[in-house]
């Protein structure tokens, strides 16, 4: 028993030094923000010129792909500046690069190549970068290829309202995208990966540009730490795509890239981190030299990492802005949350693209909650979406609605109704629904940008599934009485984690209302919520729904819903929900025998 309480006291411990503090806090800054946002307004002004700078080393085979697709760009090519710096390649990859230029002399408003030792990624950007002067810039790795719109989309966001203190805006990655968490309102994020970003130059020049005392992996977090230490913020821009091919398979390890990120973890924590950030820094250097080794020699390059960070640490206790009040997020070697489904496949391109209609119950004095649900509706990557906003007793949030700008595309309708309960407003929204397919989206629940995405993808690629589920973050949150709260956790519960199974799906709900994109059809043959109910509805449905049919499922947090963090309100909403669930499962099984 005290071996046990002790070991649970040093993992205790443990995890209060590499895990910091601040992670909460930069979660609840970003969620903070969302009640200024505004929707910004695209710039209707002239393109501007972009320099893109890529940095190569024995990147032979991925040179025609990345040039095939930046030719094929939306985005002028005569106001594209290329700046290639070559880390001393052995193999073809500077010969390939000259042909391109001896094609594309006309092409491009510039196309320089430098060559010289291998300084590093950082190093080089900033080399590249330092040949230009337009006032923004496209940092590329070469092993990417660009969907059709992606400058275009990018530079038109970075040109739009509100965006002065936006430092960079990061290019969402295909076939994987990105996992770490970006907010589903505002959009932006503590730290972007550098694989393809657009960044403002007097930004980078104010903060002194790449970290050059850091050779490789890690140089994309600190410089994104350091814009925030200077008071900018980060954008994440999804609606922009590049294939990214990054591994050869899943969970590939990289020796370069296993030694570089653990060290550019522990320099950032002597940068960035408190106290007990930078304990934790050292802390994990040594738990490296405990574990068993990753690959073979990996031990030894440890130890070299330990020197070198000896070495190193004077320069980065210094360099951090003198901005107040940010929080800067350690979770052990990694920095941000993650969203589950770091390997779903994402990006593809849809040949038909089927309407999907989104419901959104809503109440009176609620206004903040349904403009940010709303916001994460109009972030959506899916271009063919039809919003019906349904209030339960009255029509307090028409202009709301109504005011909220939407794109070319999509459709908005507003009904406002007596007071006739949650299923009656749920069921009101399908009858109106447009859409081959429907999802629920209640006004205190988001999406991030991707999710109906993802789903109609499933959908289209599984043509034997009536519905697909995502996974969904549980955001346990603190309402005040002024419409405004406060987020306290963060969890994709692992109950969640299920693969369509109606048996279990019988004993207990693990699809969130909002997780979920179903056929409207299914409306029509067994209709809505059961009018009468107002816990367990939406279990009561999927039983119905799923019946003698079949779901699909995916691996990927695509949405978030809030349960209250108090614990005294957990308790009463809990003993709601255990009241409701025999009535719930009997009349689903009720109306299920009328099913063929």
């Amino acid at each position: 028993m005290r071996v046990g309480l002790f070991s649970r006291r040093v993992r205790s411990c443990l995890f209060a030094v590499i895990d910091s503090k601040n992670n909460l806090e930069a979660l609840q800054a970003l969620a903070e923000r969302r009640f200024s946002y505004a929707v910004p307004r695209l710039g209707s002004g002239e393109q501007p010129a972009v320099d893109i700078s890529i940095v190569t080393y024995n990147s032979g085979k991925w040179v025609d792909g990345f040039f095939e697709s930046l030719k094929a760009q939306n985005y002028p090519c005569e106001k594209l500046n290329l700046f290639f710096v070559d880390n001393g390649s052995s193999d073809n990859t500077v010969a390939q690069l000259e042909g391109w230029k001896t094609r594309c002399a006309d092409l491009f408003g510039c196309f320089s190549i430098t060559q010289g030792e291998n300084i590093g990624f950082g190093a080089g950007h900033d080399r590249a970068i330092s040949l230009g002067s337009a006032d923004y810039f496209l940092v590329s790795n070469i092993d990417i290829q660009f969907s059709v719109d992606a400058l275009e989309k990018v530079v038109g966001m970075a040109l739009a309202s509100g965006q002065d203190d936006v430092a960079s805006w990061e290019i969402r990655q295909a076939p994987f995208e990105h996992p770490k968490y970006y907010d589903p309102v505002t959009l932006e994020t503590n730290w972007s990966s550098h694989a393809c970003i657009l960044i403002r130059r007097a930004a980078y020049v104010q903060v002194g540009g790449y970290e050059r005392q850091i050779f490789m992996y890690g140089e994309d977090v600190e410089l994104s730490y350091r814009f925030r230490s200077y008071g900018y913020r980060l954008k994440y821009c999804p609606g922009a795509m590049v294939y990214h091919y990054t591994y050869e398979h899943e969970n590939q390890i990289k020796p370069l890239q296993f030694t570089g990120s653990t060290l550019a973890n522990a320099y950032l924590r002597l940068r960035y981190g408190n106290f007990i950030d930078k304990v934790g820094g050292i802390a994990l250097q040594f738990l490296l030299l405990l574990r068993p080794q990753v690959y073979p020699g990996s031990r030894r390059d440890v130890v070299g990492s330990v020197f070198r960070l000896i070495k190193k640490t004077p320069c980065f206790l210094a360099g951090k802005g003198l901005q107040k009040n940010v929080s800067f997020p350690f979770r052990g070697f990694d920095y941000e949350m993650i969203r589950e489904g770091a390997f779903w496949n994402v990006g593809e391109t849809f040949v038909v693209q089927p309407l999907v209609t989104i419901v959104t119950r809503t109440y009176q004095k609620r206004d903040e909650f349904l403009r940010q649900s709303i916001m994460s509706v109009l972030n959506q990557t899916y271009p063919h979406i039809e919003l019906i906003v349904v209030e339960d007793g009255g029509a307090t949030m028409k202009s709301l609605v109504e005011n909220t700008p939407f794109s070319e595309g999509r459709n908005v309708r507003f009904f406002g109704l007596e007071k006739v309960g949650r299923s009656v407003t749920g069921n009101y929204g399908l009858e109106m629904a447009s859409g081959k397919y429907c999802i629920f989206l209640d006004d205190d629940d988001l999406l991030f940008a991707d999710h109906v995405e993802v789903l109609v993808a499933a959908l289209l690629q599984n043509e034997e599934a009536v519905a697909a589920y995502s996974l969904a973050m549980e955001v346990g949150t603190v309402n005040d009485s002024g419409g405004r709260y406060v987020e306290l956790s963060y969890e994709t519960p692992d109950s969640f984690k299920q693969p369509f199974d109606y048996e279990v799906l019988l004993d207990h709900n693990y699809i969130p209302i909002q997780s979920i994109m179903f056929e409207r059809e299914l409306y029509l043959e067994r209709g809505g919520f059961e009018t009468d109910m107002s816990n367990l509805e939406d279990w009561n449905l999927w039983l119905r729904y799923a019946y003698r049919n079949k779901f699909f499922y995916v691996p990927k947090t695509t949405s978030l819903f809030r349960t209250p963090a108090q614990s005294d309100v957990r308790v009463a909403r809990h003993k709601q929900l255990h009241d409701a669930y025999l009535v719930a499962k009997s009349r689903a099984l009720k109306s299920c025998e009328r099913y063929q």
